[in-house]
């Protein structure tokens, strides 16, 4: 008798665990939602081919959400390009002088049900609900962007939560 509810303590056991795993499991399958927003290319005041093409960049301002660390890659000698191509994909590259050139590239576009005519940044490599939101401006041929992204300001090989702040001309 003394064995058998021996084992039937163990039978409970390994229910409990089980069943601990399982209501885990499912909590955490259920509250991931890696779907992103829904982007598409045009909205009410501005659409991805207003800017298709080739730019570079005038100002290229990095400052630091943190701290006092601030880089203006053009005051620095360096440049930024900026491509994107009708279908919503770019590549940005920024050069530094004496260092190798950062290039990200990716997905844009524009959510105005959410975010009004928000740009929607997706680089690529990340989930679609992983993404960033700047504020955009066409005027004469002149783009301007502008929000929080991160950037290795200083140097140091890891990047930081930082503002920037894009002028460029095509």
């Amino acid at each position: 008798m003394k064995n058998y509810a021996l084992r039937i303590k163990k039978v409970k056991y390994v229910f409990y665990i089980l069943f601990a795993f399982l209501v885990l499991t499912s909590l955490t399958s259920c509250s991931s939602d890696d779907e992103g927003p829904g982007i598409m290319l045009t909205c009410s005041t501005i659409s991805v081919s207003d800017f298709t093409g080739n730019w570079t960049a005038t100002n290229a301002d990095f400052s630091s959400t943190t701290g006092n660390t601030r880089i203006d890659i053009i005051d620095e000698g360096g440049s930024v390009t900026f491509s994107v191509q009708s279908n919503g994909s770019f590549t940005i590259t920024v050069n530094l002088p004496g260092e190798s050139p950062d290039i990200f590239s990716g997905t844009l576009g524009f959510n105005e049900e959410e975010y009004s005519c928000g740009l929607i940044v997706i680089f690529a490599g990340d989930a679609p609900d992983d993404y960033e939101l700047f504020n955009i401006q066409l005027n004469n041929n002149i783009l301007m962007i502008s929000g929080i992204t991160t950037f290795d300001i200083d140097g140091d090989g890891s990047e930081e939560p930082a503002i920037v702040d894009l002028t460029l001309t095509r």
